[in-house]
């Protein structure tokens, strides 16, 4: 894992440069001459995919930008353990946001409300004000203690106030987006069986969720497992309280100007065994996976991860994230989480797709090229 390496990856139809912790520079893959009469082929811009840590990315495609949730504030194990009391951390948010496109960002998805997870999220909010997030039902309950309207509350709430329209819960019942087709155990009552799409306002960007699970973390030791399912007054005190009620995957479309998929994104901030957290087969025939971003945290708790979410989605490129130590200070030089079998997990990446998977370092930036 050295910073500065260039890693070509061999794509399906043309090659294609990552280039690591560098500018990202975009290269045009090689493309047959059209005949004389055939119509030219539709330019598509690379994804700008900017790996923040742990397992936040911005992703940018042409004017549409969305981030998956990341972590800046930092607590020890020992902290963390015994329940030392935690507030974000937002000299490091803004500090690690710094040069960001905050103005454009639309969308901050976050598929379950623990706190390495959820906890900057609002935060962040304040300062894109155009952004929503998208989480699970908990991640709602928890952020109403900052909403402006809290009728059960005899607390002041915090300033800013956040309104709650700029939190949605993709498996709210009344309003699912969940897809529960390989896990129909986990449909509550009153939603859908098929998910559906929804699209973000004032972008070209929707989004789907897939029910999905979180592992144990140490054994059978599962940290912060449940969830709150009710509107809370206040933020909850140390890192044990940020449940994760409902874990969800996604599919993150960027949209043509038809309103089709023109690069698709799966994104997962749990590893599980198939085939739950995995994509339906009429999702995956209607566009095939361009990136897959993927989370080694917990990988061996997960039977052959990530081998069986690699050869289920066969995307053209993957990465890797949520494998660093993020007990450590933020300014500490990256190194795997504890007891973790990093290098089995990157030997089967490999394995399961040659040279076009890599190991997100925080900082690292890679621009991938659309499908001709």
């Amino acid at each position: 894992m050295t910073r500065g390496i260039a890693l070509v990856f061999a794509a399906l139809y043309a090659a294609a440069l990552f280039a690591c912790n560098a500018p990202a520079t975009a290269i045009d893959p090689d493309a047959a001459t059209p005949e004389p009469d055939a119509p030219a082929p539709v330019e598509r811009p690379p994804l700008d995919v900017h790996g923040l840590g742990v397992q936040g990315f911005m992703l940018r495609y042409g004017n549409d930008v969305v981030m998956t949730a990341p972590l800046f504030t930092r607590q020890s194990a020992f902290e963390v353990t015994f329940n030392v009391a935690l507030a974000a951390d937002t000299a490091a948010i803004d500090a690690g946001l710094a040069g960001e496109p905050l103005a454009q960002l639309s969308a901050i998805v976050s598929g379950h409300a623990h706190y390495d997870h959820f906890m900057d999220v609002p935060h962040i909010l304040t300062q894109a004000p155009a952004a929503t997030a998208y989480t699970n039902l908990t991640g709602r309950h928890v952020l109403a203690a900052l909403a402006p309207d809290r009728p059960s509350c005899t607390n002041t709430a915090p300033a800013p106030a956040l309104p709650r329209d700029r939190v949605v819960a993709m498996d709210d019942p009344l309003a699912s987006h969940v897809d529960y087709t390989n896990c129909p155990a986990q449909r509550p009552a009153g939603a859908p069986l098929e998910g559906t799409w929804l699209y973000v306002p004032n972008s070209n960007v929707r989004l789907m969720a897939f029910c999905s699970q979180h592992p144990a973390q140490i054994g059978p030791y599962h940290f912060g497992e449940g969830s709150i399912d009710q509107d809370q007054c206040v933020l909850p005190s140390a890192a044990s309280g940020w449940l994760e009620g409902q874990t969800l995957a996604f599919v993150i479309d960027f949209l043509d100007a038809n309103k089709q998929p023109a690069f698709r994104v799966f994104y997962q901030d749990a590893p599980t065994n198939p085939p739950i957290g995995h994509l339906t087969s009429t999702v995956l025939a209607e566009k095939r996976v361009d990136l897959a971003l993927l989370c080694v945290g917990s990988a061996d708790a997960v039977e052959d991860h990530p081998t069986t979410i690699l050869n289920h989605l066969q995307p053209r490129f993957a990465l890797s994230g949520h494998w660093e130590d993020f007990f450590q200070a933020i300014d500490a030089p990256p190194k795997p989480i504890p007891l973790l079998d990093l290098d089995g997990y990157m030997q089967r990446a490999e394995a399961a797709l040659p040279g076009r998977h890599t190991l997100v370092e925080p900082g690292a930036r890679f621009m991938v090229p659309s499908e001709p």
